[in-house]
């Protein structure tokens, strides 16, 4: 009968652990020789064994970077001719000024596009339940006059619908103003949309 093979470790024989230690000794031994990838890998012989020690060894691998891209040259800031040129274009929501008022008629202006433009158009010209003041303060017209236009103001129209300017909320300080403004436009001194006011 076979003699039982004793453990070494337990008669104080010096034994190499997996981790490379001498066991028994308290001597740390030279690391345990490197085992090349196709050696390690002929002992899984099942695939998927196989395919995940590959991956391990791909992850272990130094991965070759490529080398870090230049900074790119800063762009260089705007020139000036861009920005006049854009300056220069036309706002179509906000187009500039072709005529300059005074304050009085500046300030008739803001009083016609805050009560009378609902019904007399937004350049006076008209829709269909308020008729065009450009034509009405021609002289052929059905207001012809300063006095005729304050009368209208003061009193309204009540056969066409109109209330007087004291129940629309305008003040009779306006009166002036809005006559400059409409006379302007009917005698085609003044053009539509916002006139620029004269300072001074």
């Amino acid at each position: 009968m076979a003699a039982r093979r004793r453990c070494p470790w337990r008669d104080g024989t010096p034994v190499v652990s997996l981790h490379g230690r001498l066991h028994n000794t308290g001597v740390h031994a030279q690391p345990l020789p490197a085992v090349s990838e196709t050696h390690r890998l002929r002992r899984f012989r099942h695939p998927v064994l196989a395919l995940l020690a590959v991956l391990g060894a791909c992850a272990r691998a130094p991965s070759a970077s490529p080398p870090p891209a230049a900074d790119p040259t800063p762009p260089a800031p705007p020139t000036a001719a861009p920005v006049a040129a854009a300056a220069a274009m036309p706002d179509p929501y906000h187009p500039a000024p072709r005529d300059t008022v005074d304050l009085a008629a500046y300030k008739g202006w803001q009083q016609f596009g805050l009560q009378c433009a609902r019904c007399h158009g937004e350049d006076a010209q008209g829709t269909s339940f308020g008729p065009s003041l450009l034509v009405a303060l021609r002289p052929d017209g059905h207001t012809p006059t300063r006095e005729k236009f304050l009368s209208v103001l003061t009193d309204g129209r009540p056969d066409k619908g109109m209330p007087s300017a004291a129940k629309m909320g305008v003040d009779s300080a306006y009166f002036e103003g809005l006559y400059q403004y409409l006379k302007g436009r009917s005698d085609g001194r003044l053009h539509g949309g916002r006139p620029a006011r004269r300072e001074g």
